[in-house]
Order: C-alpha cells, then structure tokens, then sequence
C-alpha cells in the first residue's frame, strides 16, 4: 500500500502518465473541478466524500474484496478529511488512485467533476494538457506597464526586461522623442502686426499618439526576443486592451506570437485571474496544431496507413502500429474488449473503448491526442496514423 498523504499538488508530467496507464487495476480517477471558498459550488471535501461513496458501490458490484476497497479508498478518505490539502483553487484537479499508485495532478481542461472506475486509469480528459509546451510566455501590454512572465508547471515568474527597454510610454518618450512629432513652422506671407507665421504639426494628435506608441512597442518588440531568444520555439500570449494587442501584432516580429489574445485591462492576480486564461489560449494553439497534422497525414499518407474504424484501431494499437491517435473530445464509445491487453491490463466488463485506445497506443510507444469536437475528418470519433 502507498503511502496515504499527498504532500503535493503535482504538475503533469509525460513520465508520470506512463506510470499510470502501467498500474494494474482497480483503478480510480477522480477529476474534481476548480474550487474558491465563496462560489456557488460544492466545496472540494464535500464533493469528494460523495465521490468516494459511489466509489465505493461500483468496486462492490465488480467483486473487489472489501480489504482491497479498503486499500484503495483509505487514503482518498484522508485526502478528503484534511482541511489544508483540498483548499480553494482556480485549478482543477485530476487524482489517479490504485493499490500502487496515488498521485493528484493541478489541470486546467475540464470544469465538471467525474469519476471513473476500472482496469485502468481514465486519460482522457487530459491529454491536450499533457501535450501543452513545458513553458510559455505572457507578456502584458500598457502604456503604463509592460511586463513580461515565463510560465511553467502552472506557476507565472516575471521577468526583467533587457537595460535600455522602456517599460512604459513615458519612459521611452523620456528615451528620444519622435523626430516625425517636432512642432513645424510655415511662412503665411509678409508678416503683418503680430502675425509672424502658422504653426502646424506632422498629423493629428491620435496619429501622433499612435506613432509614439508604436515606437515604444518597436522596442518592446526588441527586448521580448532578446530575453526569449531568437531560436526560442515557446509560445508567447499577449494581454492587454484591444488598440495595446492589435498595434502590437503589426509591430511583432517574435516568430511564434499565439493568435488569440486576453483580452481587456491586464490588472487583476495573475495566478489567479490571467495564467488560466493563458493557459487555454495555449492549449487551444496545441488542439489547432494537432488537427493541422491529422489534416495532413489523410492526405499524403496512403488508405491502409490511415484508419477511422474503431474495432482495427484497437487491435493495430495493442500490436504497437498505431504512431498518432486523434480522438473527439465529445464522443463516446463503450463496450468491453476483448483484446489482449498489455502491461498486465485485464478486462473490466463494460470499458470506455476510446480510452483504452489511448492507453494501448501510448504503452506501445505513440502519441493519443484530444481533439475539439467534429474536427475528425469524414465525421469520425477517432482516427488513427498507423506505422505500418
């Protein structure tokens, strides 16, 4: 038996996912929503207490000795009765518990509570997650404040810009002022009385608003890909004010600026407010991305390296043929398989077939991927790229 506490709320890890889809059941996922003290939602322990009951009846009625129930739930049960280990959070929470695993990861794809019990552990759920880059970059946008974050592991670190990058419009207008904006004189003929000239300016005062900030985010623009590398593959996700975003796009020269913005007033927590927010930006870039090569695969791949059939992909993934499995994120497809299983799986009655999909192909060393629902071509629920 594993130890019963958790010290940690852990971030997702590849290396750790392999060692859950190898334990041998009963397995128990439980994916409990985010959570803060003072919303209209369950509390955690409370929504874990009931989780657990209901765990309780489903490893019953499969045959589970009661000492091995016993086992399993202990140190769920602890986990729900201590006040510290399920405070409030704005992340979700993903706990995979068997006899000889007991882990709970900090996710931020799903909003509604599950629990699935079975031969092995349900992946699903956060597979896009998984595949998200270790790191990313935020870089916020004001004309009174320019920041900029490297986030990884859920966690938001803010970084210096390079010396000499303006962190403000003010700021850089201190640094030169636009010879463009200088104030220009015009003769209007032989001077008479007081009249000695007309002044006039190179444009309007927004166009001159407009050009001071574009010289201020030019050198924004320089500093970023300075501090990140001019080889750096990380994505960077803007946050600010439409005009602040939109200028900012024109003048960008970072080779791997993510399309989609936050929008509005970069104030607010960061950690709480703005990096889940990122976060999905991220992870809806990986999902696009992901489509992309499925899209490409069916087109040059020939017929027999390509399948959408359910019952082959099963097989071709327990013989390690399947290289890249594409499933819907709303499709559902249950029964039991009959296959043989590897890693000492065995069969637990009625099985979520997609799932086990995803396990057999990632014990054989492929990639699963979620995608966003009808994304599949020809209306699929799944698909597959197959090695040979």
């Amino acid at each position: 038996m594993t130890e019963a506490k958790v010290l940690a709320l852990e971030s997702l890890q590849v290396e750790k996912i392999h060692e859950l889809i190898r334990s041998p059941g009963p397995c128990i996922t439980l994916l409990l929503p985010p959570y803060r003290p003072g919303e209209q939602a369950t509390p955690l322990p409370t929504l874990l207490k009931s989780k657990l009951q209901k765990a309780m009846r489903l490893l019953t009625q499969a045959g589970i000795t009661e000492s091995v129930i016993r086992d399993l739930l202990e140190p769920l049960a602890q986990l729900a009765a201590d006040p510290d280990s399920l405070e409030g959070s704005h992340w979700g929470r993903a706990i995979f518990r068997s006899l000889n695993v007991f882990h709970q990861f900090a996710v931020t794809e799903f909003r509604k509570p599950m629990l699935q019990v079975g031969r092995c552990f349900e992946i699903r759920p956060i597979l896009t997650e998984l595949h998200s880059p270790s790191e990313f970059f935020l870089l916020r946008l004001s004309k009174k404040d320019v920041e900029v974050f490297r986030c990884a592991g859920l966690k938001a670190e803010s970084l210096e810009l390079p010396k000499g990058v303006p962190h403000t419009l003010e700021e850089a207008l201190a640094f030169k002022p636009p010879d463009h904006d200088l104030e220009n004189r015009s003769s209007a003929g032989n001077s008479t009385g007081a009249m000695r000239g007309v002044r006039f300016g190179t444009g309007s005062a927004r166009e001159t608003q407009s050009t001071y900030l574009a010289d201020f985010y030019k050198a924004v623009d320089r500093g970023v890909r300075q501090l990140l590398g001019a080889a750096s593959e990380a994505p960077l996700v803007l946050a600010g004010v439409d005009e602040d975003t939109v200028l900012y796009r024109m003048i960008n020269k970072y080779p791997n600026l993510l399309a989609r913005s936050i929008h509005g007033s970069p104030g607010g927590g960061m950690e709480h407010d703005i990096l889940p927010q990122a976060c999905a930006i991220v992870q809806s870039d990986c999902a696009e991305r992901a489509v992309g090569a499925l899209q490409d695969s069916k087109e040059r791949l020939a017929p027999a390296r390509f399948s959408t059939g359910l019952s082959s992909i099963l097989r071709a993934a327990v013989e390690g043929r399947v290289a890249r499995l594409y499933i819907d994120a709303a499709a559902q497809m249950s029964g039991a398989f009959e296959g043989t299983r590897k890693a000492g799986l065995g069969h637990w009655g009625e099985e979520d077939l997609l799932n086990i999909a995803a396990v057999e192909t990632m014990l054989q060393g492929g990639l699963a991927f979620v995608l966003p629902t009808g994304r599949i071509p020809d209306g699929a629920s799944i698909a597959a790229v197959l090695r040979f």
